[in-house]
């Protein structure tokens, strides 16, 4: 009788302190969504930001279809990243190549919010937090089969601008035409009645939820309004959206400081085996991801065993499936996924 090597596949969730420990620290306009997985989690100061135009950097200065703003626009005050007048910073490099931040896909979900305090309150001053795909390029790649020669479509996605009102302004666009001829419908109900001491810090949040093409925002951890279709577009669910924080001006450019001193995002935990599989002398199996997040296979010969050894090095998911394949050998293994909620 021949014996054939066994192997054990255990295919579980395992995230550092534990995610249910992770969980109690899941804003308000995360958790409502049952997004629970942090893969942002950023204290920005001034030397995160890239020199140049692209590299493993967590912000870049300007957007690409603009002159970059110069790097003395930011600085960093108690640990604290400050833009001053003008100043405009993206999480994405101007070639849309990969940084240090992930994006956010659009068919996940997300909930995203920044930390963000003003020098003063004069209403000429113009602080945004807001989205952009990174599909809406030079190469127009925001443009979708059947569509006509030309025509582009995508979701902008505004936390908040400030100098409109009292209260926090947010903003969903949903664009489309061919440039420069672009068009887009708005939610009419974006201006908060909840007025803001922007002297003041706040949490300013907003999420995106693909399953019922809704968009809702957040002030401090309390609902302010939401937003649905025609306003948000069913093609946001294809796209992947980066972070930009601006310090503008309604005109008069009194100039003022913008300091964040916290920027989280949050996605579903969208964890799930699919299809294990053997041949010959060797296995596979894959998983459901996040694209942009890193995990860690482990393997183990006993399964309560309290260390596990990694297999390989981390893994940063590129979409939203990852595989991996090893040699089955006479030693019964047990294998995991671990998933890093970053720093508490």
């Amino acid at each position: 009788m021949l014996n054939k090597p066994r192997m054990g596949l255990v295919f579980s969730l395992a995230v550092g302190a534990g995610l249910n420990g992770a969980a109690q620290n899941v804003p308000p306009g995360a958790a409502v969504l049952n997004y629970t997985l942090r893969v942002i989690n950023d204290r920005p100061t001034s030397a995160e930001i890239a020199p140049g135009s692209n590299g493993h950097y967590n912000w870049f200065s300007g957007q690409w279809w603009e002159t970059p703003p110069p790097l003395t626009d930011y600085s960093t005050v108690s640990n604290v990243l400050v833009l001053s007048l003008g100043g405009d910073l993206v999480s994405t490099p101007r070639d849309f190549s990969a940084g240090a931040l992930p994006v956010l896909s659009g068919s996940n979900g997300f909930y995203v919010e920044f930390e963000v305090q003003l020098s003063d309150t004069n209403q000429d001053h113009w602080p945004a937090v807001w989205l952009m795909p990174v599909e809406h390029n030079a190469q127009a790649q925001d443009r979708y089969p059947g569509d006509p020669p030309g025509f582009e479509r995508w979701m902008e996605l505004d936390v908040d601008e400030g100098g409109w009102g009292p209260g926090l302004l947010g903003t969903v666009h949903s664009w489309s035409g061919i440039w420069p001829n672009y068009t887009n419908v708005s939610n009419p109900n974006n201006l908060s009645p909840v007025a803001l001491d922007r002297s003041q810090k706040h949490t300013l949040g907003g999420s995106y939820d693909p399953r019922h093409q809704m968009v809702t925002w957040w002030v401090d951890g309390q609902r302010q309004m939401s937003a649905v279709s025609p306003y948000v577009p069913a093609i946001a669910a294809k796209q992947h959206f980066y972070l930009i924080l601006s310090a503008q001006t309604h005109g008069k450019n009194i100039p003022y400081s913008m300091y964040v001193s916290g920027v989280r995002a949050y996605v579903p935990v969208a964890l799930e085996l699919l299809m294990p599989s053997v041949e010959g002398s060797s296995f596979s199996f894959n998983w459901s991801a996040v694209s942009g997040q890193v995990y860690q296979v482990q393997y183990s010969t006993d399964l309560r065993a309290a260390n596990w050894t990694n297999w390989g090095n981390p893994i940063t998911a590129s979409n939203s499936i990852v595989s991996i394949s090893d040699t089955i050998t006479n030693t019964q293994r047990f294998y995991r996924v671990v998933v890093s909620l970053g720093a508490p």
